[in-house]
């Protein structure tokens, strides 16, 4: 049986990712599916720079704002999700910038015995401090890689690192075809810049003001931005303090996804531009 063949497009934000992926779907007939941690929100379509109906050019987009204001979008909720669209699709399209979706889904994951219930209940109960103390051979310093950290060894009596060093288990036997936009450092913060004075121009202020509205408790508010509006929002600071600080934050955000990309994903194709990829008719 014949391998399916993926097309993965990778980069930092901002380097033109989603319109590559729209013109190669039109070359190959094919569907996009998102790899983007935040734009699976429904209510954050500006400011996670999520494709709109014009930029989609008629060419279906999966996985695009399917989790609500109230939920936790995590990693492992998109890969059950994925696989069976990628099974389905005939040459699909996988674009986005978070690193973690992307090396799983290429490189499979390490397979972690269920948790009990009982032992999750009593480490979400817990103090950070006392997680820390509690932990064994680990380095996370996020406190949800923590919990899970104590979790896995309270409930299988091994630390987490011992399952990380097993084989990966993969999630889909595929042919992966991987292109890494990876531009000049000078011109992809000069896109950042211009992204965001956009996003607030178009509307950005206003889907943050209504996402309030909603009392969002997921990781849509971890977002690039989200922060710095909110901050605006409730008069901590200026409009144009909002824009530096938010600005700032991508750029910085940028730079660790470019070096995620280069130790984590071995690329097949690597270009400066979007518009470099010649497309053969």
């Amino acid at each position: 049986m014949t391998k399916p063949k993926i097309t993965i497009i990778i980069g930092p934000t901002a380097s033109g990712k989603s319109g590559l992926a729209v013109r190669l779907a039109q070359k190959q007939n094919s569907s996009i599916v998102n790899a983007d941690s935040m734009q699976i929100y429904s209510d954050l379509s500006i400011i996670s720079a999520r494709p709109t109906q014009a930029e989609m050019m008629g060419i279906p987009h999966l996985l695009y704002g399917y989790v609500d204001a109230w939920t936790q979008g995590t990693v492992q909720d998109w890969l059950n999700r994925v696989i069976p669209v990628l099974k389905e699709l005939e040459n699909p399209i996988v674009v986005g910038g978070t690193g973690l979706y992307l090396s799983l889904l290429i490189n499979g994951i390490n397979e972690i015995p269920d948790i009990d219930p009982t032992v999750r209940k009593f480490v979400r109960q817990m103090d950070l401090s006392e997680i820390k103390k509690q932990v064994i051979d680990c380095s996370f310093t996020d406190p949800q890689r923590l919990m899970r950290a104590l979790e896995v060894q309270l409930s299988t009596g091994k630390p987490l690192a011992y399952f990380q060093k097993l084989p990966k288990k993969k999630l889909i036997d595929a042919d992966f075809n991987i292109i890494f936009i990876n531009p000049d450092r000078d011109i992809l913060y000069q896109n950042c810049e211009k992204r965001f004075y956009q996003m607030i121009k178009t509307g950005g202020i206003e889907e943050i003001e209504h996402l309030l509205t909603l009392k969002p408790t997921g990781g849509v508010l971890k977002a690039i931005g989200v922060p710095e509006i909110i901050s605006y929002i409730h008069g901590y600071i200026s409009k144009e303090e909002m824009c530096k600080q938010a600005i700032l934050s991508t750029k910085h955000y940028a730079k660790r996804q470019i070096t995620w990309f280069r130790h984590q994903i071995q690329s097949d194709i690597i270009i400066k531009k979007a518009d470099e990829l010649i497309i053969e008719q």
